[in-house]
């Protein structure tokens, strides 16, 4: 019978129908007991028979403290005690808990037996768990065999928490950390408590940190840990801000605020760029722009200057353009230095200024004081006079005397009236001072038809794209005579409007020789001699100075020859003719050469041709073909490439859209597919801006129809933008980029 209060019953006092069993029987049936007991330490009990057995050790445990007077098989909801050396209870252990508590009984060993027969086990090799002084059997006798002498079984050590969640690591912060820490240090100087120097300035001192005033001035540091005398100083007298500007300086060093207004911004800025606090700078200008109007704009100005200030200098340049006649009306406008009324008067970003407004604000500049009045010149010739009216040169310009007694000043009001009396030599007068003020490119259209059945007539309108961002065509101005199928070109920002129709026609019969001359900048049309031949559906290019018109057609049918254009002589001659007779073809310049592509000719193969014509030897030679067969199509020529876009090819009684687009290259002489359109354009306008290609209105076969829609190639990223629409569904649009000035385009 086995003594302990873990074994009651009858059940429990036999080892089996027999009777007592010997001692090898034990020893084999305790293997089994501790095997057995492993395997439930394992999986764990069941939660009836956990609740018995966890009630059980807490009747017998109570009181004692420990549970070592129980058998040991009560070890499965026990832990070691590791300053008493005894079994205590603890929570039944589960999952992966269970499977180490279970190996661990298996190896401590521990099987049963009196309190003087121990088990064997690992245990036994570190002096645990020997045999009893009396082993064998019977009634009252020990337990099983033990594993060898040694002392009484020590506890094991238990796993810590880093054990047991080695890979567990958080970091934690506290938000209000820093606020916290700054307002200790500002009550610690507001009670004069560890202050250790004091700043002094015109008879003021200031009680501060070093260690405050090091951690966040780059000045204070270097003045506190790079060895300097100062370092060792109670008392520092600083040189070079104001008490103003210092005071609120270590304001801020202690707050992270700081209070601005107009009066001691410039005490506080120029304090802030001494000292090195780059955060109160950085507030210092966020508060000056926020401030800036045309009373303080002149003045914000100065600072930037004085300070090196580059990103608020930007932000008064900016605002000066766009105010400048507001400005020029206040009184600091009078003390602005030579340098500064220059630099903006010769700038092409002055918005909505005339140059008679600019002109009367320099006299106004150069009146006050008598002084200026020898470096006129130096002012006045950045007004640019040939771009005046000339009821304004007369009235307003040379009635001044500045104007007459200044050599220089005569000679600009000369070369105004020059300008102004021979519109057809105004190319070879060019000059910065006949220069449109203006530094964007503006997409202008002009006329269009409906192909309307029942209307013959054809649109008049110019329109512009003043700005792409905004995706909005506005009507800038009309012309004298309405047209469609017209070709345009740009030559000195003049742009030249020439050939079409007047009248709607499908067929040559409507084409006309006229030409005409716009002035974007005094918004004027000049009619210049006509073309030696009418044309329509033909190409208009700038190449060298000179215009050239190629092919197209007329009431006599399809054409061949060439005219050049002289702009100082105003006339057309001929040039070497095409090698056939081609009309709806596209073409552009680059390189000193023109190129024509496609267009209708004898064949197939012409609609695929690529002609190139040397002004330098007058001949026209072939180059490689285009890959895609076009006509009605339109060409553009960027610093490198030459593209052909859009177009229709005809099949028997059918016309289709090609969505084909392709560049060519003169150097290789190859052709090269990129991104397609996404919808058919053919007899449309279509020009280069800003490395974009805009392609306005025409055709669309597959609709039928005339259409709206623009579409925008972006030829770096050979990628379509998303589609814009013109006011109208016109065909026949002729369109280019042109400079317009800025006071035209806010106007208008």
């Amino acid at each position: 019978m086995l003594n302990g209060e873990n074994m009651r019953g009858s059940r429990r006092n036999s080892w089996g129908p027999r009777g007592p069993a010997d001692s090898t029987t034990l020893f084999l049936l305790m293997g089994k007991l501790r095997l057995r007991e492993a395997k439930l330490l394992a999986s764990g009990p069941r939660t009836s028979e956990r609740r018995r057995q966890d009630e059980g050790i807490h009747r017998r445990t109570l009181g004692r403290g420990c549970a070592r007077w129980g058998l040991r098989p009560m070890l499965r909801s026990a832990r070691p005690c590791p300053c008493q050396g005894r079994w205590l209870r603890a929570e039944q252990p589960t999952g992966r808990r269970a499977s180490e508590a279970g190996r661990a009984v298996t190896e401590r060993g521990g099987g049963g037996g009196s309190r003087r027969g121990g088990g064997g086990g690992k245990m036994a090799e570190s002096g645990g768990g020997g045999g009893g002084s009396s082993g064998g059997g019977g009634s009252s006798g020990g337990g099983g065999g033990g594993g060898g002498g040694g002392a009484e079984p020590g506890p094991e050590r238990p796993r810590s928490m880093a054990d047991k969640n080695g890979a567990l690591k958080c970091t934690f912060s506290a938000p209000g950390h820093s606020t916290t820490l700054l307002q200790g240090l500002a009550t610690l100087r507001a009670q004069g408590q560890l202050l250790d120097v004091i700043l002094t300035i015109n008879n003021e001192a200031f009680q501060v940190h070093k260690v405050v005033l090091a951690a966040c001035s780059d000045y204070f540091r270097a003045m506190f840990t790079g060895g300097m005398r100062e370092a060792s100083q109670d008392i520092i007298e600083l040189k070079g801000v104001s008490a103003k500007g210092l005071k609120h300086i270590i304001d801020f060093a202690y707050s992270a605020e700081v209070t601005l207004d107009l009066d001691c911004i410039q005490d506080v800025l120029g304090a802030a760029v001494f000292l090195q606090m780059v955060p109160v700078v950085e507030l210092c200008e966020e508060f000056l722009k926020s401030a800036m109007s045309v009373e303080t704009c002149l003045n914000i100005g100065q600072m930037a200057t004085t300070f090196s200030l580059a990103s608020l200098k930007e932000s008064v340049d900016a605002f000066t353009f766009r105010h400048f006649l507001q400005i020029s009306e206040e009184e600091d406008f009078l003390h602005l230095p030579l340098e500064r009324l220059v630099f903006f008067l010769q700038s092409n970003k002055l918005k909505s200024c005339s140059e008679i407004d600019l002109f009367r604000a320099a006299i106004r500049w150069l009146q006050y004081d008598p002084t200026r009045r020898p470096g006129a010149s130096q002012v006045l010739c950045h007004i640019r006079f040939p771009l005046m009216k000339s009821s304004e040169l007369v009235d307003s310009v040379q009635t001044l005397d500045i104007m007459v007694e200044d050599v220089l000043c005569r000679q600009y009001l000369l070369e105004a009236f020059n300008y102004q009396i021979l519109p057809f030599r105004q190319h070879e007068m060019q000059s910065p001072r006949t220069t449109i003020r203006s530094d964007v490119l503006s997409l202008i259209t002009f006329g269009g038809t409906p192909y309307t059945d029942n209307d013959r007539t054809v649109s008049g309108k110019v329109y512009h794209l003043p700005d792409p961002g905004s995706r909005q065509f506005k009507e800038l101005t009309e012309m004298e005579v309405g047209c469609s199928h017209t070709c345009v070109a740009v030559l000195d920002n003049f742009v030249y409007v020439v050939g079409g129709q007047h009248l709607q026609y499908r067929s040559g019969e409507g084409a006309v020789d006229i030409c005409y001359r716009y002035d974007p900048h005094l918004n004027q049309w000049l009619r210049i001699q006509a073309m030696q031949e009418s044309r329509i559906q033909f190409q208009l290019n700038v190449l060298c100075g000179m215009m050239y018109a190629t092919g197209g057609r007329n009431r006599a049918g399809s054409l061949a020859s060439v005219e050049k254009y002289c702009p100082k002589k105003n006339e057309w001659s001929y040039v070497c003719s095409l090698k056939r007779r081609t009309w709806g073809h596209a073409g552009a310049a680059m390189h000193g050469r023109l190129y024509i592509s496609g267009g209708y000719g004898i064949s197939v193969e012409d609609k695929k041709a690529l002609h190139c014509y040397d002004p330098s030897v007058d001949q026209w030679e072939f180059k490689a073909p285009m890959n895609e067969p076009r006509v009605l199509h339109s060409m553009v020529s960027t610093s490198s490439r030459i593209y052909a876009l859009g177009g229709r090819m005809d099949h028997v009684d059918r016309c289709f859209d090609v969505l084909a687009v392709e560049y060519y290259i003169p150097e290789a002489d190859q052709w090269t597919m990129v991104s397609p359109m996404r919808a058919g354009q053919s007899e449309a306008g279509c020009c280069l801006l800003e490395r974009k290609i805009y392609i306005v209105g025409g055709y669309n076969w597959h609709l039928n129809n005339v259409t709206s829609i623009v579409q925008v190639y972006n030829t770096e990223t050979d990628e379509w933008e998303r589609d814009m629409h013109f006011p109208e569904s016109f065909a026949g649009i002729a369109c280019a980029p042109v400079l317009l000035p800025q006071i035209a385009a806010v106007q208008r």
